[in-house]
C-alpha cells in the first residue's frame, strides 16, 4: 500500500503546522516552534506566494498533512463529498474524521496517524468484534473498536496510550476502559474536529479541476 514516509519535520515548517499537533511530539522539541520558518538554506529570508493558488493549495496539503492522505485518497474524498447532501467543505471533514485510524488517534491509541495507520494494519483492532486490517473504512456512530486482547499487552501499544492520555479526547469519541479501545458516539461538528484547515478553499481548489 502506497504511504507517504517524507520527513513530517520539514513538511511542517514548510506549511507552519506545529508537529506536536499532529503528534505525540514534545513541544520543547518541537522543529517548528524551534525555528518557525520554511526548511532550506533561505528558509528564514524566503519570500511567501500569496497567490489564490498557493493558498488553496497550501490548505489541500495541510489537510493530506494531517491525516497522512495521497493525492488520490484526497481527491476521491473531496468528490464522494461533492455528492452527499449538505456542505460539501463540512461532509469532507466528517467523512475523513470517521476513517479508523483517524478516530484510533483522536481516542488517544496511538501517537500520530502513521503510527495508528500502522497498528490497524497490523490487525492490531476489530470493529464490532470483527477483526479490521483497513485503514481508511470509515466508522458509522455506534460502532465500537478494541484492541485484540494479546495486541493491547504490547509495550508499544501501552507507552503509546500512556502519552497520549493527557490529550483532550473529543466529544463525539469515547474511549473505553482504560485504552481497551474506543466508540464513535457520533459525527463531529466541523469546529469540533482538531484539523486546523481552510476547508472551503480545499473544495475550491479541486472544484476548479474537476
Amino acid at each position: 500500500m502506497a504511504r507517504e514516509l517524507g520527513p513530517r519535520g520539514k513538511l511542517c515548517r514548510r506549511l507552519g503546522i506545529p508537529l506536536s499537533r499532529i503528534s505525540a511530539k514534545d513541544p520543547d522539541k518541537d522543529p517548528v516552534l524551534r525555528r518557525p520558518y520554511p526548511p532550506g538554506q533561505h528558509g528564514a529570508t524566503a519570500r511567501v506566494s500569496v497567490s489564490d493558488f498557493a493558498q488553496r493549495l497550501r490548505e489541500k496539503q495541510k489537510l493530506k498533512l494531517y491525516y497522512g492522505l495521497l493525492e488520490k485518497q484526497c481527491r476521491s474524498a473531496f468528490l464522494e463529498a461533492r455528492k452527499a447532501p449538505g456542505n460539501t467543505g463540512k461532509v469532507l471533514m466528517q467523512l475523513l474524521e470517521s476513517r479508523l485510524d483517524a478516530l484510533v488517534l483522536r481516542a488517544g491509541l496511538a501517537t500520530s496517524i502513521r503510527q495508528a495507520r500502522q497498528f490497524v494494519r497490523h490487525g492490531y483492532f476489530q470493529v464490532n468484534g470483527k477483526r479490521a486490517d483497513i485503514p481508511s473504512i470509515r466508522l458509522k456512530p455506534g460502532n465500537e473498536v478494541r484492541f485484540l486482547p494479546a495486541h493491547q499487552k504490547l509495550a508499544v501499544v501501552q507507552d503509546a496510550f500512556g502519552r497520549m492520555k493527557s490529550r483532550q479526547v473529543p466529544a463525539y469519541v469515547q474511549v473505553l476502559g482504560e485504552g481497551e479501545g474506543m466508540r464513535f458516539v457520533r459525527l463531529p461538528e466541523r469546529e469540533e474536529i482538531p484539523v486546523d484547515v481552510n476547508e472551503p478553499f480545499i473544495v475550491e481548489y479541486y472544484a476548479q479541476r474537476s
